[in-house]
């Protein structure tokens, strides 16, 4: 018989069976009903094939077994005539759970493996040495390594020479700082090929390992040295063919100059003809020439080349090739381009004016700035005449806009159609009738404006066209 039987009672999720003869004779422990077993035989409680578990166990043939009884595991014991049942369901459904979880495991890391080996990019793991501890498939495709290789192998070992110190550093900044993004590279693979690599690390703390990304862009790389040399072509193509322009416009403006410096000389030619004719016909035909008369008729002569000289200087002047950024008064071009143009003004009646403050100043390269007013003024012209306008008139403001010079060129000759007024500093736009414009004056006009660092605007106004440079005030710019 069993001894202090009350503790025996209190021990929790424990049932002793004393049994006699297979027979049980005592029972203890915390299950419902536990008294109706006394004096019944094992066989007639457990069903056949755990009573056969039992029946092994007493006879020596286990150390303990496991059952299954009124829905709860039991792992049993016999000794001395007793069986112990310990109560284990709790640690089944825990194991079961354990189990489960474990698949649940294994399976998520067969989909993270194929994951990582499907992947577009080469995954590995490095320790913080930077030696491979694990390498996807693609990347192990991509470096020509098998996994067994790269255990060898380190993501310095396998940079060109000039990039092993920079990877070095790249891993100890990964672990300092917690990670680093697209580290750029050449890596070398198994073959000896050279590859453009993108590098992203991430320091995993708690494993003290560290995750890299590896992106071949080799061909982002290639492209790219592609898309710089085409564009280096392009804009060599786009230079010739703006140095072409500027030759054209050249040519033009130097036609027209020639063509003024015909008209404007052929008066004054006549003048000095006539001159010259009268004082040999006065030496000629008089006995005594007038003197007073004849010198009177030199001092002509000489005044009359002196207009011609200055004429001359003034052209002369124009076709000078361009010198550096000069200050000048605005007024000073465009009295300087009205000598130019003086005999095409008067022959097309057209008149000009010029209000605002003469003494305001601008640096520009003078030259360059004269084919500016000269292919406007040349613009409000060709308008007048197609308009047949009677009054013509051209009018230059200048005045002064907080820290900016403006020069306003204004002109009476009906405006511009607002569906091009947005198109008419673009290359070989005009709307001249064929044969009569190039497209090139304006489009040249816009790009000497940008070259001295002033803005040029347009716009209609009442009865014509306003086309508004406007300046840097360089006294504000000396403050």
């Amino acid at each position: 018989m069993i001894k202090n039987s009350n503790i025996l009672k209190n021990i929790p999720k424990t049932i002793i069976l004393e049994l006699k003869n297979n027979t049980i004779i005592e029972c203890y422990g915390d299950k419902k009903n536990l008294s109706d077993l006394k004096n019944k035989k094992l066989q007639d409680i457990f069903k056949k094939r755990t009573y056969d578990l039992l029946k092994k166990l007493l006879n020596k043939k286990y150390d303990t077994t496991v059952i299954t009884w009124d829905n709860k595991e039991y792992e049993v014991h016999f000794k001395n005539k007793i069986l112990y049942f310990h109560d284990i369901t709790q640690y089944s459904n825990v194991e079961l759970q354990l189990k489960q979880s474990l698949n649940d495991l294994s399976s998520k890391k067969e989909e993270l493996q194929a994951v990582f080996d499907l992947a577009a990019n080469g995954i590995s793991i490095l320790d913080r040495n930077g030696i491979f501890l694990y390498a996807n498939k693609f990347f192990q495709n991509m470096m020509e390594y098998t996994m067994e290789e790269l255990y060898k192998e380190s993501c310095i070992s396998l940079s060109a020479p000039e990039y092993a110190k920079p990877s070095q550093t790249a891993v100890q900044k990964a672990i300092q700082y917690g990670g680093i993004e697209k580290f750029k590279k050449i890596c070398i693979t198994k073959s000896g090929v050279h590859l453009n690599a993108s590098m992203s690390l991430s320091y995993l703390e708690s494993r003290d390992e560290i995750l890299m990304i590896t992106s071949d862009i080799t061909e982002d790389i290639q492209y790219q040295d592609k898309l710089k040399k085409q564009v280096e072509i392009e804009v060599a193509k786009r230079s010739e063919q703006h140095e072409v322009m500027c030759h054209q416009s050249r040519l033009a403006a130097m036609g027209e100059m020639i063509d003024s410096i015909a008209h404007q000389w052929k008066n004054p030619l006549s003048i000095i003809n006539m001159l010259s004719q009268s004082i040999n016909l006065e030496y000629e035909l008089m006995d005594e020439p007038d003197i007073k008369h004849i010198l009177a008729q030199s001092n002509k002569i000489q005044e009359t080349v002196h207009h011609l000289v200055e004429t001359l200087e003034e052209f002369r002047s124009f076709f000078r090739p361009n010198i550096p950024l000069q200050e000048v008064t605005l007024k000073e071009m465009i009295d300087s381009v009205h000598l130019l143009m003086k005999d095409q003004l008067v022959i097309n009646s057209v008149q000009t004016n010029i209000i605002g403050d003469p003494t305001l100043t601008v640096k520009i390269i003078p030259n360059q700035f004269k084919h500016v007013l000269i292919n406007l003024l040349n613009n409000s012209k060709d308008a007048f005449n197609e308009q047949n306008i009677e009054n013509k008139l051209v009018e230059y403001e200048i005045s002064k806009n907080g820290s900016k010079i403006l020069l306003k060129i204004i002109d009476n000759a009906g405006g511009i159609p607002e569906n091009i007024i947005d198109h008419i500093f673009e290359a070989n736009f005009t709307t001249k009738a064929e044969g009569k414009g190039t497209g090139i004056g304006l489009y040249m006009t816009q790009q000497i404006i940008d070259k001295i660092g002033a803005t040029i605007k347009v716009q209609n106004v009442k009865d014509g066209t306003c086309f508004c440079i406007e300046f840097d005030d360089i006294k504000n710019d000396e403050l």
